[in-house]
């Protein structure tokens, strides 16, 4: 899409400057830049920044665009928020009037109306008289009013469907009632809301808007204790992490993050200034938490129950963090107690001590092993280390996993040769393993395939792309020349744009073929090399790509059963052609 306000937004911010406050790590690579994709898992970086173009390109999950898009993918937000956003940074004013809302813009932009007037309603109610037994729940886990109103915290009256006769007085409908999470059918058809007789927590965006709520059961008998909103257009528990909103200031400042289990450990931390807590809501930690936190955290300390649920998740959790680059530790809490009930116990003090004295994730886990052994046999060890190296196989920073080698020697009292001969047979099975688990999936080959661009082809279009104004170097070539249909929608499409509007050609070609949008990024992103691009080179490009539409053509005509005397009168002439150019292989 372009507008002016649009052409100054992009002109005013750098897409560079944006990626790098999302994305760690990017580097230059002669005039892109690179680093590991923020919207997939990967180890070799794929993802490519053009400054120069203002757009981005990753090759490994063909996920491209301009900065508007960025940021929408990044965000989960709509065109027009990013473009707000940007706007914001760029000091324009964008009234939104230059795109036409899609029917998901217009979707997610009711959903977050009505779940912002949901907060605001289970706000009210927690400081209204029907909240009481909310406010003392909060009052015995020491919790004060200013921190339940900087997480905004809210009450759920235990009443079939309080909520949404609220919400429809304001106007909204069943339907996206439903979508947001708020309301459900029961078995008789009858509409009940989904939080009920909770203390509810509001989720939140990094933009710091709604997007999903988690309740806790205040009944004893209630279950489940903990309950959190369904997944939808704007709520995905797997890329979500409770308190980041608050919490991303200071984790950018320190370059850390304390990763918790549950809401009220996350508040707790906050109330006692550890400003730089998070949890995940209900599931284990994922790598796309880890990507998320990798935007600004260079170092990750993990603290869980101390009990064998709690070490198995912090394990997990640490072996996650370590693949995506962090350095990782895990403390442990003392008497069995949870976060917020330490700090209140023993204060920030003592709690800083506790992250100060961390373990990193292979001290840990071999302090687990000798807590109830004293004397382990030579299968004891052998068992222990091979479970242990599997820690160290996740380990991305080579001193680190030096280190740990000669600590598992030290510890174990075992040749460190030997424990490096194992480590070399397990990651050549594990290497063995990833390979046929990472082969490419058929959908993605397919797409390749159908927009696959033959090599002389290839080498035009990379030019017309990068340079539009080439195209009145190409001689008499048509679409009809073109194998591949993707090239030929290009070409088509290029000759016809206006000399004035080809500066934004890419975004007319990916805006009109929306289902080759990826293709065309990646052609822009994979350009020729400096002085491969200029009239000449498109002039003799042009002049190979006529030359083998012509073989290809009189190749069409011999394998005919028999030529018309039309048919056969082209042939002759082709023939020619390819002589007089100088062609050879007739």
């Amino acid at each position: 899409m372009s507008s002016p306000v649009l052409d100054l937004i992009r002109e005013k911010v750098s897409i560079l400057d944006v990626v790098n406050s999302y994305v760690k790590d990017l580097r230059q690579a002669g005039r892109n830049y690179k680093a590991c994709c923020p919207f997939h898992k990967e180890k070799t970086p794929s993802f490519t920044v053009s400054p120069d173009k203002g757009i981005f390109y990753c090759f490994g999950c063909n996920e491209g665009g301009d900065i508007f898009t960025f940021v929408m993918k990044m965000e989960g937000i709509t065109f027009y928020e990013a473009a707000k956003k940007l706007a914001l940074m760029a000091g324009v004013e964008y009234s939104g009037r230059s795109r036409e809302l899609t029917q998901e813009d217009k979707e997610r932009i009711e959903l977050k109306k009505i779940l912002a007037h949901a907060e605001k309603f289970y706000s009210s109610q927690l400081f209204s008289s029907a909240g009481e037994k909310a406010r003392l729940y909060i009052g015995e886990r020491k919790i004060n009013k200013a921190s339940a109103e900087n997480f905004e915290l809210g009450w759920a009256p235990p009443y079939g469907q309080v909520l949404f006769d609220e919400l429809q007085k304001k106007g909204f409908q069943k339907d996206i009632a439903l979508k947001a999470g708020l309301i459900k059918k029961s078995s008789d058809g009858r509409i009940r809301d989904v939080f009920r007789g909770r203390l509810v927590f509001p989720i939140k965006n990094q933009s710091g808007n709604t997007i999903a709520f988690g309740g806790r059961a205040l009944a004893p008998d209630a279950m489940p204790k903990y309950l959190n909103s369904q997944d939808s257009m704007l709520f995905s528990k797997r890329k979500t992490l409770y308190g980041l909103n608050i919490a991303m200031p200071e984790i950018r400042r320190t370059g850390r993050a304390l990763v918790l289990e549950g809401y009220m450990d996350v508040i707790a931390a906050h109330q006692h200034g550890i400003g730089y807590a998070v949890a995940p809501l209900g599931t284990a930690l994922s790598a796309q938490h880890a990507a998320i936190l990798g935007r600004a955290a260079k170092e990750i300390i993990l603290m869980f129950d101390d009990d064998a649920a709690g070490i198995k998740a912090s394990v997990r959790a640490a072996g996650i963090f370590m693949e995506e680059g962090f350095f990782v530790r895990i403390a442990s809490l003392e008497e069995g107690l949870d976060p917020d009930e330490y700090l209140n116990k023993y204060g920030k003090q003592a709690f800083e001590g506790l992250l100060k004295n961390a373990a990193d994730p292979l001290e840990f886990r071999i302090k687990q092993f000798f807590k109830n052994r004293t004397n382990p046999s030579a299968q004891d060890k052998a068992q222990a280390i091979g479970i242990l190296l599997q820690t160290v196989m996740r380990q991305q920073d080579e001193i680190v996993k030096s280190e740990w080698i000669k600590l598992l020697s030290f510890r174990f009292n075992v040749e460190k040769d030997s424990i490096l001969r194992q480590l070399e047979k397990m990651t050549a099975k594990q290497d063995g393993k990833e390979q046929n688990k990472n082969k490419e999936p058929e959908k993605r080959k397919a797409r390749h395939d159908k927009n696959k661009i033959p090599p002389l082809e290839l080498d035009l279009i990379q030019i017309f792309m990068s340079r539009p104004e080439l195209i009145q170097a190409s001689g008499e070539i048509t679409e009809k020349d073109f194998s591949s249909p993707l090239a030929k929608k290009i070409f088509t499409e290029l000759k016809n744009i206006p000399e004035n509007n080809r500066k934004d050609a890419l975004l007319i070609l990916s805006e009109k073929f929306p289902e080759e949008a990826s293709a065309l990024f990646e052609l822009a992103v994979s350009e020729p090399e400096e002085g491969k691009n200029d009239a000449a080179a498109a002039a003799g490009a042009a002049r190979l790509l006529k030359q083998a539409s012509a073989k290809r053509r009189m190749s069409e005509l011999k394998n005919l059963p028999e030529m018309s005397p039309e048919e056969l009168q082209e042939y002759t002439i082709l023939a020619m052609e390819l002589k007089t150019s100088g062609s050879k292989d007739l």
